[in-house]
């Protein structure tokens, strides 16, 4: 049994091109803290995924609390207690804040649901998070969900905390309370590995200091007996001699226009701006988060509306859009380079010229050999450490992530540069390169708006700063009076300062009725409601026309035919969730009645009846099995897998039943649609089972884990999720569905045939999107999907009624799916392009 907390022995680890860690040695006693510093691509957060199992090394030995993690994976590293808070947050957007803290929570040390909002918001307000607990994780801030991967990962009370630079998206206080946490955690004995390119924070609370460099230690030193000096010499490798640049003496503004020139500017938290940037200067924003710095900087980069007079070298400019801003010379630099800035799974190349591939074009056509070129220039000019420019930058570290996206906007060649956190997660070695070539930039007749939380970096990089309080300018900093002291005091002491129409930060305080209604309608609930009153709308409208519509017989037979469709809805609605589609179910219902067909024809009877179901459930079972395969091992989109079985399941059929054939026996039809008074019992079946989903969906692990995985794959799998697991299922309960929907439908068609049931594969979409299902994952109601259906059958049904042909059939659904497009694309945000449903699955 190892003495220390978490003991790394040995460790190699490589990447294709790349040894990541040289027989790296890290350990971290009980009541420690040990902190880890190291350029970007130095290996630290290697080491740490190896340490939570995240990667499996190549060779070496990893100890959690003196047990072996032999078996490498992020569960079996939480089971030995050892949890991560990650540099780029792993909240799972599709789940509510406190799902989000119970997630990777021992099922023994979870609250009763009744005390589960006030165990969040205990949790929340130890790190001094304003979140309500029921909040949606996606309309968070970036600041906010990384409070909450903070109070999620302190919720766990593990043996090993590893904090993988936490305080770059929060504010001062907020790292102070965090410190309090940590102090908390070493003086209860939890061991905490502390990753930071902040040297203050650093020797603030380490014990000890590791020093990273090209994948091997440098040294490890207690932390009162080094200087800064000391460790960014063995951080960088050679002798640091300035961090920041110097200033040129700037002449005072001419009559020459300035390059970007705004009077009165108000838009969404920023009321009545003036600003003016010049050539050669660098000015900064600075203020609380949420005062209107961030939103003023998006709006001047076209992403936000804004009111009031705006030029652009001297020119009136109107309704600016990011392309517009881009072609006057506005580019922005995005603060959050994994949802705005950086095409993951595109190489470095690529990302590099997507600015400027009309330069790099002729006749439409990209000049391959001119685009290497710049994307290598790029490369050299800010050190990035990439295999090779074909690489792509989702295997890069975070720091040259950043770096990339630093060289795409340089390469744009903008007259104004609109930097939101230029250095955010980047190592100082880079931060100093970045803070030279912001100067060089500028310099060259150029402006520079940088926003920035540390207010260090302002102080000794920008020739004026602008303090915001409430969406305004409170006040501007030059000179000798710009300091960081000056830029930390003017934005806590102006926040008590005249209010202002900003409203409130988005998911604290207490709303009121408009701001709920945007909520309650991007809520998974609120397009059953919308279905359901429809659908009691059109019943009455086609009963006042036609009282037959009523008619026990009619709602008998409505009900059973809808029947069919709300099981395989209920399917669809699985995978959909879990970021997949299943194409097949239509062709597998149609291959369930030519098998009961041989099995519930004749004199078969009851016997033939039920092995002629499980007949149909195991090919149902083996159909999902077959789709998993496809998509999981042979690493096919979801799209192409199912499309393949569709096909090869229409085909089956077609082999079994060329023709007609196999009238399934009257008993067997009576069986299958049996009644209790005059609702089928198939349906009520059907209904029984979407609301048994429904249930689990909100309040079981397993409905949990599917959210999470379709929400983001690769987040769930990092916080324990059982992935593999839970996707095959999703398939394969998909498929059985699908078997149930094609046994009702045997009863409804009574002969054996080929090519039946291919229409309810689009249909079974239509009903789970009408619902509020994401085609991208993650979101979804049973309840939706239900009334759906229900909705879908009955305007199938109410055409013939009100005498509309049979295009309205297809007409109306259509016109309900762009009607609810309208209502609730506004009030939900959606993920972006590139999830599991067309990209295939993720990698590791």
């Amino acid at each position: 049994m190892s003495a220390e907390a978490l003991r790394l022995d040995h460790i190699v680890k490589s990447f294709p091109g790349v040894l990541a860690l040289k027989d790296v040695s890290f350990t971290v006693a009980p009541g420690e803290v040990h902190a880890l510093v190291g350029e970007n691509g130095a290996g630290k957060s290697t080491l740490m995924a190896v340490a939570a199992g995240v990667l499996a090394p190549d060779s070496g030995v990893v100890e959690i609390g003196g047990r072996r993690l032999t078996r490498p994976s992020p569960a079996a590293a939480q089971e030995l207690g050892l949890a991560v808070v990650y540099q780029h947050a792993t909240v799972l957007d599709d789940l509510s804040v406190a799902e989000n803290l119970l997630f990777s929570l021992p099922r023994e040390r979870r609250p009763v649901r009744a005390r589960v909002p006030g165990w969040a918001a205990a949790h929340l307000a130890a790190v001094g998070a304003e979140v309500r607990p029921s909040t949606r994780a996606a309309d968070l801030s970036i600041a906010q969900r990384q409070q909450v991967e903070i109070a999620r990962a302190l919720a766990l009370e593990s043996r090993v905390l590893v904090l993988d630079e936490p305080t770059e998206s929060l504010t001062e206080a907020e790292s102070a309370r965090l410190f309090e946490q940590v102090e908390r955690l070493r003086e209860a004995g939890a061991a905490v590995v502390y990753i930071s390119h902040r040297f203050p924070e650093v020797q603030r609370i380490a014990s000890r200091i590791t020093v990273l460099r090209d994948g091997e230690i440098r040294g490890t030193f207690a932390a009162a007996a080094v200087t800064e000096q000391d460790v960014l010499q063995l951080i960088v490798g050679r002798e640091v001699s300035h961090v920041f640049p110097a200033k040129p003496s700037l002449p005072a503004p001419g009559p020459a226009p300035a390059l970007l020139s705004a009077r009165g500017l108000t838009g969404p938290r920023f009321t009545a701006v003036d600003l003016d940037l010049r050539p050669g200067e660098i000015t900064g924003l600075a203020g609380v988060e949420g005062n209107g710095q961030r939103e003023l900087l998006r709006a001047l980069a076209g992403l936000l509306p804004s009111q009031g007079q705006l030029r652009v070298a001297g020119q009136p400019v109107s309704g600016l859009t990011p392309a517009a801003a881009a072609a006057r010379g506005l580019v922005h630099l995005p603060g959050d380079r994994h949802a705005e800035g950086a095409f993951l799974p595109r190489p470095v190349r690529e990302n590099v010229s997507a600015l400027i591939l009309g330069r790099l074009s002729r006749w439409g056509v990209i000049d391959r050999a001119a685009e290497q070129a710049r994307a290598t220039e790029a490369v050299e000019a800010l050190n990035v450490r990439t295999p090779s420019i074909e690489t792509p930058v989702a295997s890069l570290s975070g720091g040259n992530q950043q770096k990339v996206i630093f060289a795409r906007c340089l390469a744009a060649e903008p007259e104004v540069l609109l930097a939101d956190e230029p250095t955010r997660g980047v190592d100082v070695g880079a931060r100093m390169e970045i803070y030279r070539l912001l100067r060089d930039f500028a310099a060259r007749g150029h402006a520079v708006l940088a926003l920035s939380s540390d207010a260090i970096e302002l102080a000794g990089l920008c020739d004026r700063v602008l303090v915001f309080s409430r969406g305004r300018v409170v006040r501007e900093l030059a000179g000798q009076e710009l300091s960081e002291s000056a830029i930390t005091g003017t934005a806590i002491m102006a926040t008590r300062g005249e209010d202002c129409p900003t409203g409130p930060a988005r998911g604290a305080g207490r709303p009121g009725w408009r701001d709920r209604l945007p909520g309650a309608l991007g809520s998974d609930h609120m397009p059953a409601v919308v279905l359901a009153v429809l659908a009691v709308l059109l019943a009455g409208y086609t009963a006042a026309r036609n009282p037959l519509f009523l008619d026990s017989y009619n709602l008998a037979n409505t009900m059973l035919l809808a029947s069919i469709l709300v099981f395989v809805a209920g399917g669809q609605l699985t995978v959909l969730i879990a970021g997949s589609i299943d194409l097949s179910v239509g062709p597998l219902m149609g291959l369930v009645v030519v098998i009961m067909s041989f099995f519930a024809s004749g004199n078969h009877g009851l016997p033939g009846l039920l092995l002629g179901a499980v007949v149909s459930l195991l090919a149902g079972v083996a159909a999902g099995l077959i789709n998993v395969v496809g998509i999981r091992l042979v690493r096919l989109p979801p799209v192409i897998a199912t499309l393949v079985m569709y096909i090869l399941l229409q085909g089956l059929a077609l082999v079994l039943r060329p023709t007609p054939a196999g009238y399934i026996d009257s008993s067997s039809v009576r069986l299958l649609q049996a009644r209790v008074g005059v609702f089928p019992v198939a349906a009520l079946v059907a209904v029984a089972v979407l609301l048994a989903g429904q249930w689990l969906l909100r309040h079981s692990r397993r409905g949990v884990e599917l959210r999470a995985i379709g929400s983001a794959e690769p987040r769930a799998r990092r916080m324990g999720a059982r992935v593999e697991l839970t996707f095959a299922t999703a398939h394969i309960a998909c498929s059985v569905s699908a078997v149930l929907a094609g046994l009702v439908l045997t009863s409804v068609v009574g002969v054996g045939q080929s090519g039946l049931g291919i229409e309810y594969t689009l249909t079974s979409i239509t009903a789970a999107v009408l619902g509020g299902a994401s085609i991208f994952g993650g979101r979804g109601s049973y309840l939706g999907a239900l009334i759906g259906a229900l909705l879908l059958q009955e305007i199938i049904a109410a055409t013939s009624f009100l005498g509309l042909g049979a295009a309205w059939q297809d007409w109306l659904p259509g016109l309900l799916i762009l009607a609810g497009a309208g209502l609730f694309s506004r009030a939900r945000r959606t993920r972006p392009a590139g999830s599991l449903l067309l990209a295939g699955p993720a990698p590791g």
